[in-house]
């Protein structure tokens, strides 16, 4: 037992050394926004939504893919002011959506997107080490969800639910990354909304 402890521990060292991780978890700076930035404009209220259902003839081909629907929302928020925000915090939340092969329901994660630490790529991560994904704009203004170079993200049916409850959604053969395209705008809700 204490061998599989430990390997499975280094085994989350290396993933954490290997992924470029934010140079903050918190309030991101204005001007400090990095690719965010391009995906959406840093002003209070502006989203954007990307989604994709895989289609018959997607999952044929990729047998061993769980993932049947994913939805990736990214909202810019600011709080009021305070005396340690006197513009008032800034952050980047997301919210992911996947529906799996088997599942009636879909998952859900949410958390917070920074820049990684070299300003190269962007980190979107659950809070209480829940994981995250990578993500990168891409031609057409689609946008790559990118779960394998991360490892995994901690979703759940619901809000209510609790991390006891939480499914880990790991990359496997055919679930690695996944390229959205952008959602129609009215289905694209408000962050307040989600």
């Amino acid at each position: 037992m204490r061998g599989v402890l430990l390997k499975s521990f280094l085994a989350l060292l290396l993933v954490a050394e290997a992924t470029p991780l934010p140079s903050h978890a918190q309030a991101i700076e204005p001007g400090r926004e990095g690719q965010l930035a391009v995906l959406v404009r840093p002003k209070a209220g502006e989203r954007a939504c990307y989604a994709r259902t895989y289609d018959r003839k997607h999952l044929d081909a990729h047998p061993h893919q769980k993932v049947t629907e994913m939805h990736f929302r990214l909202a810019y928020h600011v709080f009021p002011s305070d005396k340690f925000f006197p513009k008032g915090q800034r952050n980047y939340y997301f919210q992911l959506l996947a529906r799996l092969h088997g599942r009636s329901k879909p998952l859900k994660a949410i958390g917070e997107c920074g820049p990684t630490q070299d300003g190269k790529g962007i980190f979107c991560g659950v809070e209480c080490d829940g994981g995250g994904v990578m993500i990168t704009p891409r031609d057409g203004g689609r946008l790559l969800v990118d779960l394998q170079s991360t490892g995994r993200i901690r979703m759940t049916e619901g809000c209510d639910d609790d991390e006891e409850n939480g499914v880990e959604l790991e990359p496997g053969r055919d679930d690695r990354t996944f390229l959205l395209s952008p959602a129609k705008p009215d289905e694209c809700p408000a962050y307040e909304d989600w």
